[in-house]
């Protein structure tokens, strides 16, 4: 069936909005240009913008010899979403503009619990982060979710979670008051969408998390592809060693069990940044547990090149502190690689910190934009 003209409208008015949130101040005849639309449809179409509050014309651009073009910028904090990681004892709360630009990020302790009182709290505290943020009203679009376990298809529902001791189907709700659009996410998924909203030009890979629980998300063609029962990259239980120590989930030598990051925390008293500085200051017994860390890393990073032939990303907690450590991983990783000699496959995530619920919330921001 032949798409209608008012399908082609909005597409186009889609592709300039995208066009103008990347570029900034842009001139019409550019946009024109880029789009391979004629200067009427652009204009046409920046009025319709304009009326929506998302875009603004905003005086000229330099000249280049000739008259000077008016420009069209961009308001990217027309509108915002906010994303919530929950995890065992904290929330990573983080509100991104309509660019995926972070207006803020907060990291409070709560212990998790399956009751009343813990979801008030965390309603709370949401609701808090969200006017200090300037996150109100119609300016927001949506809050993500991201949970440590398996969320069913339509992202209402958490089936599993051994991290947080829930082992039954159960809806997962923030009471935030305001009838916002909610959403869960797999930790891991979650980051992996803020590595594909980053990279521009995705490609393949796979995003290893490496947070408190250890989680994986596939990219194939700029696709994340989840499986059919929404577990895949479920490398946490992938097994490492067929004899080794039990994994949380019942089963022996799993990868979650030397990929945590809690391997490294615990040690240090629970803070990853000292455990780091530690290892780092040559401390030889973190420098000794680092070793093993990296190791197990490095081969888990090259059994997944093997299978897969892309990339590997490495994300989550432990990933934002990983760059000094980069090369080796690389090589231990390429002594192991029967096709290549230096590994360079294996590189970081772009997002440092708060990966996982920077990515719940660009779910909103992209489900947004693709309905201008």
């Amino acid at each position: 069936m032949a798409m209608k003209a008012m399908d082609f409208k909005r597409l186009n008015r889609v592709d300039l909005f995208r066009a103008v949130l990347r570029k900034g101040p842009a001139a019409r005849a550019e946009l024109a240009s880029l789009l391979g639309v004629s200067l009427p449809t652009v204009a046409t179409l920046v009025r319709e913008l304009e009326a929506l509050g998302l875009v603004e014309s905003s005086g000229e651009l330099p000249s280049t010899g000739g008259r000077k073009a008016a420009a069209v910028a961009p308001l990217p904090d027309a509108r915002a979403a906010v994303g919530v990681d929950v995890t065992r004892n904290h929330l990573s709360m983080a509100a991104v503009n309509l660019r995926g630009e972070l207006k803020g990020h907060e990291r409070p302790h709560i212990k998790f619990e399956v009751s009343d009182g813990w979801s008030g709290r965390a309603g709370h505290m949401v609701r808090d982060f969200m006017e200090r943020t300037g996150v109100t009203g119609d300016s927001c679009v949506g809050v993500g979710i991201s949970l440590p376990g398996i969320i069913s298809e339509d992202g209402a529902t958490l089936q599993r979670s051994h991290l947080l001791d829930i082992r039954r189907h159960m809806r997962f709700t923030l009471p935030l008051g305001n009838g916002l659009p909610q959403r869960l996410f797999n930790d891991a998924s979650a980051g992996c969408l803020t590595e594909l909203w980053e990279a521009g030009e995705p490609g393949s890979f796979f995003f290893l998390s490496l947070s408190n629980s250890v989680g994986g998300a596939l990219v194939i063609d700029g696709r994340l592809v989840t499986g059919a029962n929404q577990r895949a990259g479920e490398v946490g239980h992938v097994t490492l060693r067929p004899d080794g120590e039990r994994c949380y989930c019942g089963k022996d030598g799993h990868y979650d069990v030397y990929g945590s990051a809690l391997n490294l925390a615990d040690p240090a008293g629970g803070r990853l940044e000292d455990f780091f500085e530690r290892a780092e200051s040559g401390d030889r017994a973190f420098g000794r547990i680092l070793s093993s860390y990296i190791s197990s890393l490095a081969l888990v990073s090259v059994n997944l090149r093997m299978l897969l032939d892309c990339d590997v990303v490495l994300g989550g907690y432990v990933g934002g502190f990983l760059g000094p450590h980069l090369a080796r991983i690389r090589a231990k990783a390429a002594a192991m690689d029967t096709f290549q000699g230096n590994a360079g496959y294996i590189r970081l995530s772009r997002r440092k910190m708060e990966g996982a619920a920077v990515g719940a919330a660009l779910h909103f921001i992209e489900e947004f934009i693709q309905g201008v």
